[in-house]
């Protein structure tokens, strides 16, 4: 497992010269760590940075949450990954076992991160551990396994789309198992012992390949073992295969499996009419609907009272209350003798544009008629409850407050269900303050499955956007739920992410993230470290509160990607810190070879480009060094360009032209930044005035179209040597032989790279008399004063930006 933020490994980070050899050669960098740390504000005597306490009792960070056994397989994946040695075979089977035992006591889905650790341990244990039989793993725990994914599945079932990692590695991982599991099956008939029955082994596989979008290869493996095996128990499994269909909205296979069903006896019993049911009303098609709830159900059964209860809400959703009339109506003329019956009348009324006053009278009505029946039939909290959730699936909040009204007439107490149903339309229409209330309110009731967490998540990301947010309420609401031992939705740990990284409370984020982070998938944890890119990216941020964010950020997400890291890199290179900047490639260059993870060109062209603006020499040899030793980087045109650009800042514009002959030497050879960069290493180098006269007749001699950016270049290599007269006749032959003229960035070069005054004059003098347009222009965009070799010059306001 990797190392985590803890106040160990900070007071390490800080004792420690994190920019590596150059760094600690370097005085004024080890400085700038120690202003960075000194940087952060501190609002409160509750406040602290990153790298130091403000309090004098130093705080503990919460330990990272884990689920049992997972650790060991976390290890095991990243020994793996760098090729070092793994943990016990041994204790790694236990922790498998432990893992998926606690997984389906406590029955909570699995993500995608730890099904891949645990199919990388299962594999690893089969193909290594041949010292135990099994493995280390028994059949049982196989079965275990089997149950938890399709579990887990199932849990995830409203939230995953077909083409979801997690279907995907779920299903992976079952079918490995299942294989298994009838290898040692056939061995254990082959000698003759006793096997349970082949049901249970097949159920678990069945529902996760029909809730992973595999439903065809679960009907074929039904179908194979029908006969004898599951023909007396395996009826449940048609069930599951209609609803995978239903998932993957394939209408030919739902009805092909209806005949295959017939086809093998299966009844078409109460479940599977809903099944297909379902799948209709889904999809809003009404003829089909019709025609199934119609189709006649084994025993002459009735449907169900959930595919009665779709199909009215179809009939609502689409108007057809002529159909749905006389469902309703045969319900009425059994005067229902339960209240839930009795709110499906007040809902139909309703939608059919009923008013709250008028749903009144009918309430009272019901009342007297049940009194002359001698029934105690009432209206109660749920007969409102009902009432406001069609309100709200109609996002008419107006109307639910008015059913909460109609209750509190008629005295009934609101109960858990009302109170999150206010909650839902209140934050809906970002009465967040009336939201708080129901909240507090929502404490006192006995709430079951926790049922209030997703819109206490709700409530959280909304108050956290909110201008003006109060932290103490957001943090309120936040403890209350770290009480229960909840676990936050990706959405919340990211709104809260950002509150605590603009608040500069990075203890109490990295518990947070401690917390939440490891049950996540790869997608959700993306989104949150989203968070953080969008923070260090915000120019508005100080470097060191930037600095701390990365640092979180590098412990906590380790799988962060090299283009992301390569945004940061530049980033503190843009903000003139090249020591945090070469941090960051160290950390990419600290990743495993063939990972993925390590630096690719485009990151050694970035960090070239880079030092350029920071002219680190130092640095640059030891990353120059770095690239020599890289074996998965291949050396380019675009590479031997940044080296170029950063020797040539660095002061040594010698080495840069010996990139140059490198690359004019190459088989892809030089590209016209190639020639801008070596034309500018020209200006400093010694020879350079020479170096420039012969790129300048390679290009004519193998009739390189000359573009006003080489010219531009040209001319300030000249300039730069103070050859103002083949400066000025280059700038004419070129306009006669290309036609290209002369413009306000070409002569203000030409202008800014005489070194001395006087022929900064001539060239002014030259330059206002033979392109008057361009120089005017250039005059608007007006003079500054800087210096160079000690003196003080004038040169005009342009900037020469070069990419590799």
């Amino acid at each position: 497992m990797r190392s985590h933020l803890t106040l160990h490994v900070f007071r390490q980070l800080t004792n420690y010269t994190l920019c590596s050899g150059a760094c600690s050669r370097m005085r004024p960098l080890a400085q700038c760590y120690l202003r960075a740390r000194s940087a952060i504000s501190v609002r409160s005597g509750q406040r602290r940075s990153l790298f130091g306490y403000v309090r004098n009792v130093p705080r503990k960070q919460k330990p990272v949450d884990l689920d049992p056994g997972l650790e060991l397989m976390s290890v095991l994946c990243e020994r793996l990954d760098t090729g070092t040695r793994p943990p016990p075979s041994d204790e790694l089977a236990k922790a498998f076992n432990a893992f998926f035992q606690a997984k389906i006591d406590a029955q909570i889905p699995l993500e995608d991160v730890q099904v891949q650790q645990a199919m990388r341990g299962f594999n690893y244990l089969r193909d290594t551990y041949d010292e135990v039989e099994g493995f280390g793993i028994g059949n049982e725990d196989l079965r275990v396994a089997l149950s938890v994914l399709g579990n887990s599945l199932a849990l995830h079932a409203s939230k995953l789309s077909l083409n979801d990692d997690r279907s995907r590695i779920h299903n992976q991982l079952a079918v490995l198992l299942s294989e298994e599991l009838g290898k040692r099956r056939k061995k254990s008939s082959d000698e003759g012992e006793s096997l349970v029955p082949l049901k249970d082994d097949i159920l678990p596989l069945i529902q996760v390949l029909s809730l992973s979008g595999d439903s065809l290869r679960a009907r074929e493996i039904v179908e194979r073992h029908w006969y004898p095996d599951l023909v007396h128990a395996g009826r449940s499994m048609w069930v599951h295969i209609l609803r995978g269909f239903a998932r993957e909205d394939n209408n030919k296979e739902i009805l092909n499996t209806i005949e295959r069903m017939q086809k093998h006896g299966v009844p078409f019993d109460s479940k599977a009419h809903q099944s297909v049911v379902l799948y209709y009303t889904r999809k809003g098609d009404v003829p089909m609907t019709k025609k199934w709830y119609q189709q006649p159900i084994a025993d002459s059964k009735k449907p169900t009272a959930h595919a009665d209860a779709c199909v009215l809400r179809l009939c609502l959703r689409n108007d057809e209350f002529e159909w749905g009339t006389p469902i309703f109506k045969a319900m009425l003329e059994k005067n229902p003798e339960s209240i839930r019956d009795w709110s499906v009348v007040f809902e139909w009324a309703a939608a059919r544009g009923k008013g709250v006053d008028e749903i009144e009278r009918m309430m009272e009505v019901m009342v007297r008629r049940n009194e002359d029946n001698e029934r105690s039939v009432h209206p109660n909290i749920e007969t409102i409850n009902a009432l406001v959730e069609l309100a709200n699936s109609k996002n008419d909040s107006y109307t639910a407050e008015r059913y909460v009204a109609l209750g509190q007439k008629w005295g009934f107490q609101p109960n858990a269900e009302t109170y999150l149903l206010q909650l839902d339309y209140r934050i809906k229409v970002g009465d967040l303050a009336g939201a708080r209330v129901v909240y507090d309110q929502l404490q006192s009731e006995h709430i079951t499955e926790n049922q209030d967490i997703p819109l206490a998540n709700r409530l959280i990301v909304a108050l956290c956007a909110q201008q003006g947010q109060r932290f103490d309420v957001i943090m309120a609401i936040v403890e209350d739920l770290n009480e229960r031992k909840v676990r936050f939705e990706p959405e919340t740990v990211a709104a809260l992410t950002k509150l605590h990284l603009d608040r500069g409370d990075h203890h109490d984020l990295v518990d947070l993230l401690h917390t939440h982070l490891f049950h996540f998938g790869l997608d959700q944890r993306a989104s949150i470290r989203d968070i953080f890119v969008e923070f260090c990216l915000d120019r508005s941020k100080s470097t060191a509160r930037v600095w701390d964010a990365y640092s979180i950020l590098h412990k906590i997400f380790p799988e962060t990607e090299v283009e992301t890291r390569t945004k940061f890199m530049k980033e503190f290179f843009d903000r003139q810190r090249g020591d945090m900047a070469f941090d960051v490639f160290g950390h990419m260059r600290q990743k495993p070879a063939g990972s993925g993870e390590r630096p690719m060109v485009d990151t050694y062209v970035a960090f070239f480009e880079g030092i350029a603006k920071c002219r680190d020499l130092e640095t640059l040899q030891m990353v120059r060094n770095m690239l020599n030793l890289d074996p998965e980087i291949e050396i380019n045109t675009r590479l031997y360009n940044g080296l170029m650009l950063a020797f040539t800042s660095c002061g040594q514009p010698h080495r840069a032209l010996e990139f140059w002959a490198d690359i004019i030497h190459s088989r892809e050879g030089p590209t016209y930044s190639s020639i801008q960069i070596a034309l500018r290493a020209c200006e400093d180098a010694d020879t350079g005035a020479q170096n420039a006269r012969d790129i300048w007749a390679r290009l004519k001699r193998f009739e390189i179209k000359i573009t006003a950016e080489i010219c531009t270049a040209y001319i300030a290599a000249l300039a730069a040597h103070e050859l103002l007269d083949e400066g000025m006749n280059i700038v004419g032959q070129v306009q006669r032989e290309t036609g290209v003229k002369p413009d306000a960035m070409m002569l203000g070069t030409f202008y800014n790279a005489m070194p001395t005054s006087y022929n900064k004059v001539q060239v002014e003098r030259w330059a206002s008399r033979n392109y008057p347009s361009a120089w005017r222009e250039l005059m608007r965009i007006g003079l500054r004063m800087t210096r160079r070799d000690g003196l003080r010059i004038k040169e005009f306001r342009i900037q020469r930006d070069l990419k590799a």
